[in-house]
């Protein structure tokens, strides 16, 4: 009996507090926003749009303010948006403006790989059409000639890693380190965009446009401004390159494990892997002084937010939802290393 009430007196509280004189039930909520109780559950699972009150029998309810950011949120998810991109967007991580223009960015590459699809379906019926109207072949076109135009469009991993190789060389992108270190230095890249396995044409596009980017004079300038970090880890190694990237590797579990329990920057097991990070991504020659270590690594940071580089990630993503992954993790050690900064 004192639980209900100390219960009621909660819902009480809560309907004072805010502007709303009702709070609905899961039920009625997902009905309101024409979605599921399953869905409605995992944004709270997930801490996206938290449940407003939740009873002793761990029932959901939801105020107005609640339901309409419910709403917000499916219709940012109908435009595309990611899940990590509408919660920064909600926190106010990330501004409006350029969610926007990512977002936009985003669609603008579907609309390139759907195009390059209408294309290829194209020229398999004009071949078939071309079959059909020659007297001379036998009238049975078959799906194998779209299969040989789909084969025709995919690079296979020995063209693409030759491709990479090339470029290496011809911008002399770290020239002057042991090959241990540029195979550490790409060990993700590798792993996740140059991997073998057939691609979509959505990928395909992606690769295209990447292989373009990479070759541009504007993202070799950004690639060249910002190699002296590693290039300072390469030639002043704590570490060997084999433990540089095991080390790393474990870096990336653990962030993982932060991602999937919603760790803040802030929190001691963030924390505690950026104290880990700092070390990695320091050289023999580097400063005691933690401070001036932690401001090398934000400027090293900052020079990783031009254009090109939020481009060349999101290509990458679409390429390979590991390197996605990758890139969310990355982010999320990144704001851990800058709070840390901050507290100095």
């Amino acid at each position: 009996m004192q639980k209900n009430q100390n219960e009621l007196s909660s819902m009480q509280t809560l309907q004072q507090e805010t502007a709303d004189s009702v709070l609905f039930s899961i039920g009625e909520t997902a009905q309101m926003i024409d979605s599921t109780v399953k869905t409605v559950r995992y944004y709270d699972e997930i801490q996206l749009v938290k449940a407003s009150f939740v009873n002793n029998r761990g029932y959901r309810f939801y105020t107005t303010e609640a339901i309409w950011r419910l709403q917000l949120v499916k219709t940012l998810r109908e435009l595309r948006f990611g899940i990590e991109d509408i919660k920064k967007l909600l926190s106010g991580e990330i501004p409006m403006e350029t969610s926007l223009d990512w977002q936009i960015e985003t669609l603008q590459t579907e609309v390139q790989a759907l195009n390059g699809m209408i294309a290829i379906l194209n020229n398999a019926r004009s071949l078939v059409n071309h079959h059909n109207n020659d007297s001379k072949k036998k009238p049975s076109p078959s799906l194998s000639y779209l299969h040989e135009l789909v084969h025709i469009h995919k690079q296979n991993q020995q063209n693409r890693q030759q491709f990479v190789l090339t470029k290496i060389e011809e911008i002399g992108f770290m020239s002057d380190i042991p090959a241990e270190w540029k195979d550490a230095f790409f060990h993700y890249f590798n792993k996740f965009i140059l991997h073998p396995g057939k691609w979509s044409a959505k990928q395909l596009m992606a690769w295209e446009e990447l292989k373009k980017l990479i070759s541009s004079p504007e993202f070799i300038a950004d690639l060249q401004s910002v190699e002296f970090l590693f290039v300072n880890i390469a030639q002043h190694p704590l570490y060997e390159a084999k433990e540089w990237v095991r080390l790393m590797q474990s870096i990336q579990k653990r962030l993982s494990i932060a991602l999937k329990k919603n760790y803040e920057p802030h929190s001691s097991y963030v924390q505690a892997i950026a104290d880990d990070a700092i070390q990695l991504y320091s050289h023999s020659n580097a400063a005691s002084n933690s401070k001036e270590i932690l401001q090398r690594i934000e400027a090293h940071i900052d020079k990783l937010e031009t254009k090109n580089f939020k481009r060349s990630i999101m290509l990458c993503s679409i390429l390979s939802p590991e390197f996605e992954q990758l890139s969310q993790r990355d982010d999320l050690l990144f704001r851990g290393l800058r709070w840390k900064l901050q507290q100095i």
